[in-house]
């Protein structure tokens, strides 16, 4: 049995554990060596490579979860010590950093993620502290499209978030030690280049990401470019920078072997370069924060210097699938980033597209050609991740690439050593990588500027998939030019993919999960409506832009024909600048209370209305006359279609449901439950008069003001109304169809995986 085959195999089990709703239970102990004793007296390798991946992977994932946050303590003030063990993130006077506990009074989990709003001191890498803390289990938004965040919290090993109490009790400790000194150095260096460069700088972050890993000054909108042009790769310390200073290591490592006192014990020239190639390699991964696909160059680099200190010849394949067992011997959580899977691939396509040539072309066709099966041969991974793909990929590429890995890399590997001895040394070779950089911003910015940039796909079917798959095999591997055409028309077709929509007189209403919030977006046959964008968060960010604008390319939704945003609280209109910026939208409508909007937005008002694709819709609230708190001037929101009538309430309370109350509003099938369910809304005769069959609050896990209360969840189920709450159920979608029950969709659970919160234990 090949190494690649065991490998593959290796891999496949963990694969079958990480895709469970929920994990086995310690029985699960007993079924595995039944199964890999036979296994291994039949000498069946292939079933003993995968009952081992399933067991390493069961056994660490286990472990993990068993390390978790009792539910019990979410929301109790502790005692903890601990030792800052990550780059702090300092946003004004926040502070967000990794908490490695090493004592505290209660069960907590070993790795926590904490935030210190208006922190005293700024908690610096390495040092210990006692702090009082308030912590939750991980928790992340659950949308169709997300970003699954809760498992990266998993991946990383953190078993609950939090923030430091305001207390007496927090107080810094005796120094760490040599416990976190990798840490420590990259943030050594991280200042050291920040004083070579300035803080002003505007490829600071970039830099100093291409140096150490460290991305935190790198800001939102280089993101976006990077993403938009289908570069962000080039910001993972990846292979080319590791292998180019293995490289230099080795050939200063075989140099020094040439003097007399190594020859004379024997050595030769390849001893020396492969002790030096795989010291500069590990060194280097670790200051880079031994991501994945350092962990792959490295483990590769490990495989072909110890061949060479023996004296052997090793295939790429071989080392590939080496390097692919250590991988996960060492992080049997590394299937569940995508970047080990991009990793890896992007080695497989550039064997594959040199399989059974007999001759090389030139230099210039070789990048053209690896640029091109890059582009085909990742495409799967991409579709699965990201539900997109940047149409520009190749020309920026083109361009950045050897911009990359000719100039910038060796200039800023080159000012990073010469930081760690003096700034003003690597101000020069930094300035220079830095200008490079601005010149080479120019062309991706116009380039991420273009209007198909990047290609949003809604939710591809697995099948769809799988065509996909076999496609870009066919085009990267050589073959006859009928094979790929058929690899053309595969790949192709998920251009083709039309999203599924309701019928005529139907439509949608998807409360959106975006925290303590609301986001509603109401779809019909050909027409999208949003009702409220959800709320802006301190760190720059919006819900817009993280929960539902994933949500509407998630749903092949291109433009939006009417945003309505009820009120100006912050909760519901954080996110109408984002939206406004990224989607088409024809047309916007403000409550009275929104103080700012866009040229040319209407106002909304009693009696306005439109139809739809035979669906009716139609403000009840507020009226020209009324005069309310800011709350009670919502903008309410009625929709009639031949299966049902759903309301849309904002965040108004007592006062306006007695107006509408008093204007004679009937039952309804669907209600937006006021004011994320809190006791100055939801009042008796409003809930009696609406009587819906279902019910939805959006609310963040955990909210600080106790949303939903109680009392007012069972008044609404007294009246009949079946309750969901996105807090716990994510993103739900209600589709009211005709001549059928209203059916109800809840993302958390529909896509639920054993690390979720909501996942049995």
């Amino acid at each position: 049995m090949t190494v690649v085959r065991f490998a593959l195999l290796f891999l496949a089990g963990h694969g079958c554990i990480h895709v469970l709703p929920h994990l086995p239970n310690t029985a699960f102990l007993v079924v595995l060596p039944i199964a890999l004793v036979p296994a291994v007296v039949m000498r069946a390798w292939w079933l003993v490579a995968f009952v081992l991946g399933i067991a390493w992977s069961w056994g660490h994932a286990a472990a993990r979860l068993a390390a978790d946050l009792p539910e019990a303590l979410e929301g109790s003030d502790l005692v903890v010590h601990g030792i800052v063990s990550s780059l702090p993130d300092t946003r004004g006077r926040n502070v967000r950093f990794v908490l490695d506990v090493t004592h505290a009074g209660e069960p907590v989990s070993s790795r926590l993620l904490l935030t210190w709003y208006d922190a005293p001191l700024v908690p610096q890498t390495g040092e210990r502290w006692q702090l009082v803390v308030r912590l939750k289990r991980r928790n992340g938004f659950a949308n169709p499209g997300g970003f699954d965040y809760e498992g990266h919290l998993f991946r990383a090993g953190i078993g609950a978030t939090g923030y430091v109490r305001a207390d007496e009790r927090n107080r810094r400790l005796t120094p760490a030690g040599w416990r976190c000194l990798v840490t420590q150095a990259r943030a050594w260096l991280a200042t050291r280049i920040e004083a070579a460069m300035g803080t002003h700088s505007p490829m600071l972050g970039v830099v100093q990401g291409l140096a150490i890993g460290d991305t935190r000054r790198m800001t939102p909108e280089q993101w976006r470019v990077f993403a938009a042009t289908g570069t962000t790769h080039l910001m993972a310390i990846s292979g080319l920078h590791i292998t180019m200073l293995a490289a230099m290591a080795a050939w200063v490592g075989g140099l020094i072997v040439r003097c007399p006192a190594a020859q004379a014990r024997g050595w030769c020239a390849f001893h020396g370069q492969a002790i030096a190639g795989f010291g500069a390699a590990v060194a280097y991964s670790l200051l880079a924060g031994f991501s994945i696909p350092t962990q792959r160059t490295t483990a590769m680099l490990c495989v072909y210097f110890v061949a060479r200190w023996c004296r052997r010849h090793l295939a790429v394949g071989h080392a590939l699938g080496l390097a692919l067992i250590a991988v996960l011997l060492l992080d049997p959580f590394a299937p569940l980033a995508v970047g080990a899977w991009l990793s890896f691939a992007a080695v497989a396509i550039l064997m594959l597209i040199s399989w059974g040539r007999l001759q090389r072309a030139s230099a210039l066709g070789d990048f053209v050609r690896s640029q091109a099966a890059m582009t085909l041969g990742l495409l799967p991974i991409l579709l699965l991740a990201f539900g997109a793909v940047s149409l520009v990929a190749s020309i920026a590429n083109a361009v950045a690439i050897p911009a990359f890995s000719f100039v910038v890399v060796p200039l800023v590997l080159i000012g990073t050593l010469l930081a760690s001895f003096s700034p003003a040394l690597a101000s020069l070779p930094l300035a220079l990588a830095s200008r490079g950089l601005e010149l080479l911003w120019l062309l991706l910015e116009w380039l991420a500027a273009q209007p198909l940039a990047l290609w949003h796909f809604p939710e591809i079917p697995p099948w769809s998939l799988l065509v996909v798959a076999l496609g870009s095999l066919a085009l990267v591997i050589p073959a006859i030019w009928p094979l790929r055409v058929l690899g053309v028309a595969a790949c192709g077709h998920v251009f083709l993919i039309a999203p599924n929509t309701p019928g005529r007189g139907d439509f949608d209403v998807a409360s959106i999960d975006v925290g303590q919030g609301l986001a509603t977006v109401v779809r019909t046959e050909r027409h999208v409506l949003v009702y409220d964008t959800g709320p802006s968060f301190q760190s720059g960010h919006d819900a817009a832009a993280l929960a539902l604008l994933p949500y509407l390319r998630a749903r092949g939704i291109r433009k939006i024909d009417a945003v309505v945003v009820s009120h100006g609280d912050l909760d519901h209109r954080g996110g109408l600048e984002t939206l406004l910026k990224e989607m088409r939208v024809q047309r916007v409508v403000l409550g009275p209370s929104v103080e700012q909007g866009p040229q040319g937005a209407e106002r909304c008002v009693q009696g306005a209305r439109w139809s739809w694709d035979d669906v009716e819709f139609e403000f009840l609230h507020p009226s020209a006359s009324y005069h309310g708190n800011k709350n009670d001037t919502s903008c309410v929101l009625r929709i009639v279609g031949r299966g049902g009538t759903a309301l849309l309430t904002g965040d108004i309370e007592a006062g306006a449901e007695a107006a509408l109350v008093h204007a004679g509003i009937g039952p309804v099938d669907l209600a937006l439950i006021p004011h994320h369910g809190s006791r100055t809304s939801s009042s008796p005769a409003f809930v009696a008069a609406l009587a819906p069959k279902i019910a939805v609050v959006s609310t963040g896990y955990r909210n600080r003001w106790g949303f939903p209360q109680a009392d007012v969840i069972a008044r609404w189920r007294e009246h009949g109304a079946q309750v969901y709450d996105t807090a716990e159920s994510g993103a739900i979608e209600a589709m009211v169809r005709a001549a059928a029950p209203i059916q109800v969709r809840e993302h958390r659970l529909a896509s639920q995986r054993y690390w979720s919160r909501t996942a049995a234990r």
